[in-house]
């Protein structure tokens, strides 16, 4: 519990979750705006229920690509500082090491998330939605899920590849799996082998786009995906299993 603390403080301190809350403000802001507005069909789209689900995707995503700055570098760091021999001088394995910097990173993405919420719960207020902000409350879920998945699969891959490369790989699975959706639609006139291969690479990436349509189901009272829910929580825990099985040879 100790290391996953220090790892919250340290985040804190190096202002990212400043960052954040500046960066919700910003983003809500626009979009609950006539600056941000959105137009199908020559008209203008300013009912705060239809623009919600889109602006939770904004988020979510936004929150992923902090969730995999975080990760990205947490456990190289401690590697680097050889704080990690302190850690096995006093007993604690290296699998439990990890996960707890894992967690820590964790932790940290919700906050964040949760500050992001907050900067939407309060312009649904000002624009007179104040009856929605139950449901703005439990669509956190959703983010805490879509954040888990960053941060332990970011954590998992920084364990033996080098932290540039681990960035790129997750920006790669953050963009994608953020546009899953799109590319199911763009590969499915895909014929042949090659095709076949594209189809079961995209079926490869986590559904973010998933989860992030069940928290705005959610908010507009629609059916729930359980599947796309079990799918997530399975690439949390294969990435966990990860995180624990995989070593550091500075160990």
């Amino acid at each position: 519990m100790e290391i996953v603390v220090n790892v919250i403080r340290e985040k804190i301190r190096k202002k990212m979750l400043y960052v954040t809350m500046a960066l919700g403000i910003i983003v809500v802001a626009v979009f609950s705006t006539d600056m941000g507005s959105l137009t199908i069909g020559g008209k203008s789209i300013k009912d705060y229920h239809v623009l919600l689900p889109i602006l939770i995707n904004v988020l979510n995503f936004l929150n992923g690509a902090i969730a995999l700055a975080i990760s990205c570098s947490t456990i190289p760091q401690e590697y680097e500082r050889r704080t990690s021999h302190l850690i096995w001088s006093r007993g604690i394995s290296q699998s439990r090491y990890h996960m707890c910097l894992a967690a820590g990173n964790i932790v940290v993405s919700w906050i964040s998330g949760i500050i992001l919420y907050a900067t939407l719960g309060v312009f649904a207020v000002v624009n007179g939605y104040s009856n929605i902000l139950g449901r703005i409350a439990m669509a956190t879920v959703f983010m805490m899920i879509y954040s888990a998945c960053i941060c332990m699969l970011t954590s998992a891959l920084s364990i033996r590849i080098p932290t540039l490369f681990t960035g790129t790989i997750m920006v790669i699975i953050l963009v994608f799996g953020a546009l899953r959706d799109a590319l199911k639609l763009l590969t499915a006139t895909l014929t042949g082998v090659g095709g076949a291969v594209i189809k079961r690479a995209v079926m490869l990436i986590p559904d973010l786009a998933g989860i992030s349509n069940q928290a705005g189901n959610l908010v507009q009272e629609k059916p729930l995906n359980i599947h796309v829910i079990i799918m997530a929580f399975l690439v949390i825990w294969v990435a966990g299993l990860m995180v624990m099985i995989l070593r550091r040879e500075e160990a």
